[in-house]
């Protein structure tokens, strides 16, 4: 059956086309048929009409980066006072103790709010996530975690098969996980066709580990028994993925917070993508990344949400509204709103079925708000 949806505004996302006043999208079985004008579409049309209302509508947000599991711990972790106080305060609470109410907000929050897709770290349940994105009918790219571990896995990706995602798998960090885990969890994930994540460059800590300097996380970790035969490699933690092969244009590095100008030219003459957290960043105290410098290198850039550990909310929108406010220069309506959308489903492996409001695309729309739309 066949429906045409109508509203006042539709963003497609297809580079270099314009915003279409008095939209109309047609959708068949699901998927997008026609795309543009009320006037022109609707003229002959005789299924079912939806109208939207005045609102703008856009294709439908991917979050690039999530750690569903630890939905439980949303409001119970310190705020603003640096990644060690943080961490030392996560380990103390009962992390993978799945809250399967807290679990279901969670997704129903991202649904909410206009996500559609999901970039999942899960460190034990990668298949229990799996399982509850694509109940839920969200599409999904649930990333299997390397922590902790010297020795290369004969496997990294567990088997399954999703209708509407995949298993991947990423590394935790160029120091918490083992340089020969790191170079073979990434070789299988290019083996198999699939997206590739990782932690890098997140804070001062992680720079001083990798440089060989004193860390007061280092002296956590080593307490509880962690990293005791680690060797810094004295280098930048961008330049130890480069060397190790990890950054390529199938890989999405998130945080990228304590980089150089340096660093952004290695990312962006990899092809890697940038998946900026500015909440949770904020949220821990971290530092703030150089967004703008990130923006004008020309990187492919998606924000993320990460934890409920270090974050107020799921809120894609939320999450781009922080960004435009406190940006320092121009930042488009339509380049922030390609880091919600066409950006991660590329580098998430959805671009035929997500990211732009074009034919052959699943018919996934979310509403711009008004406080993103204030802010042009």
């Amino acid at each position: 059956m066949s429906e045409i949806f109508r509203a006042a505004k539709a963003v497609t996302m297809v580079p270099g086309a314009p915003v279409i006043d008095d939209a109309a999208v047609i959708v068949e079985g699901g998927i997008i048929k026609e795309v543009g004008t009320y006037r022109d579409l609707a003229s002959g049309f005789s299924g079912k009409e939806t109208d939207l209302g005045d609102v703008t509508i856009a294709p439908g947000l991917i979050n690039a980066h999530s750690h569903l599991e630890l939905a439980h711990l949303r409001g119970k972790c310190p705020q603003g006072q640096g990644f060690v106080t943080w961490v030392e305060d996560l380990l103390k609470q009962p992390i993978f103790d799945l809250d399967r109410q807290k679990l279901d907000e969670a997704v129903d929050e991202f649904k909410r709010t206009g996500t559609v897709m999901v970039g999942d770290i899960a460190t034990r349940f990668a298949k229990d996530m799996a399982g509850l994105f694509e109940t839920s009918g969200l599409f999904f790219a649930v990333f299997v975690e390397a922590i902790g571990e010297t020795i290369p896995r004969k496997t990294f990706i567990p088997k399954g098969e999703f209708e509407n995602g995949v298993l991947s798998v990423a590394g935790h960090s160029l120091y918490t996980t083992h340089v020969d885990v790191l170079r073979a969890a990434k070789a299988e994930a290019l083996q198999k066709s699939l997206p590739f994540s990782i932690h890098m460059a997140e804070h001062d800590d992680e720079t001083a580990i990798m440089a060989g300097e004193p860390s007061a996380f280092l002296d956590l970790l080593q307490a509880r028994g962690r990293l005791l035969d680690f060797t810094p490699p004295g280098k930048r933690p961008v330049q130890q993925a480069a060397d190790l092969g990890l950054l390529d244009e199938t890989t999405l590095a998130v945080h990228c917070v304590k980089v150089t100008d340096e660093d952004i030219e290695t990312v962006r003459d990899s092809g890697a993508t940038v998946c900026l957290c500015p909440r949770s960043n904020e949220f821990i105290g971290v530092g703030r990344a150089p967004w703008e410098k990130w923006h004008a290198s020309g990187v492919s850039l998606c924000l993320g949400t990460d934890s409920l550990a270090s974050n107020h909310d799921l809120d894609l929108f939320s999450e781009a509204a922080y960004l435009k406010r406190n940006f320092d220069g121009e930042l488009s309506f339509e380049d922030l709103l390609a880091m919600l959308t066409r950006n991660p489903a590329k580098i998430m492996g959805a671009g035929h079925q997500l990211g732009t409001l074009e034919p052959g695309k699943v018919a996934a729309f979310s509403v711009v708000p008004e406080k993103i739309q204030e802010l042009f």
